[in-house]
């Protein structure tokens, strides 16, 4: 789910920090340029690992600042294919289902892909897996509500570059970093249904 990405960059030092320790404040820089920000292609960046390359100060005509090329490495959020994770369902639309690692929110579990026999309930916009039982007894109804943890594969990674032109309202419905995942496998889907005593677990969400 994570990596670690090898990086390069020009961290510029104003002269009253140049008394200070440069590894803390290479960090700082670095951290508060990169983390919790979207590189394509790349993933999510969450914070330094370490600092690999401290190259000399040179300065620039006219620029009181300190000019330093940095070697470093960054952990990533960025999740394998076919990688199987943990998530939390937030949201639930007739498209599918939107679920949150906490740090990370734009993972989405197409319709399609949801555990099959699925049924979606339009008046309370709710995904329901029709689990069929034995003893000849009716399906029941295992829901797939906001709040529920779950586990799915991953299938897609997808990146997009977001113009910097664009208006916050439609900024907002661009995504630069989506996962796409699937729950149609045994095992997948809400964690409840496949742990020891999962059935009672899942009393208050059944319906027969």
């Amino acid at each position: 789910m994570f990596v670690l990405s090898e990086m390069r960059d020009i961290v510029s030092i104003l002269p009253h920090q140049l008394k200070n320790d440069l590894k803390s404040v290479i960090t700082l820089k670095l951290n508060k340029r990169f983390a919790n920000k979207v590189i394509i292609d790349l993933g999510l960046c969450i914070c330094l690992f370490d600092l690999i390359e401290i190259g000399d100060t040179y300065l620039l005509p006219g620029d009181g600042r300190g000019h330093i090329k940095v070697k470093f490495r960054f952990i990533v959020f960025r999740p394998f294919v076919e990688e199987i994770i943990e998530a939390k369902v937030i949201a639930s639309s007739k498209l599918g289902l939107t679920l949150s690692v906490n740090f990370f929110e734009d993972i989405f579990i197409p319709a399609h892909s949801l555990p099959a026999p699925h049924v979606f309930e339009e008046n309370e916009q709710l995904w329901y897996w029709e689990y069929q039982q034995e003893d000849d007894e009716p399906p029941a109804k295992l829901y797939l509500d906001p709040g529920k943890v779950v586990r799915f594969r991953v299938v897609e990674n997808i990146f997009k570059d977001i113009k910097p032109d664009l208006s916050d309202e439609e900024a907002k419905k661009q995504k630069s970093f989506e996962i796409i995942g699937s729950m149609s496998e045994t095992g997948l889907g809400c964690t409840s249904w496949w742990t020891q005593g999962g059935e009672e677990e899942e009393d208050d969400q059944m319906e027969e």
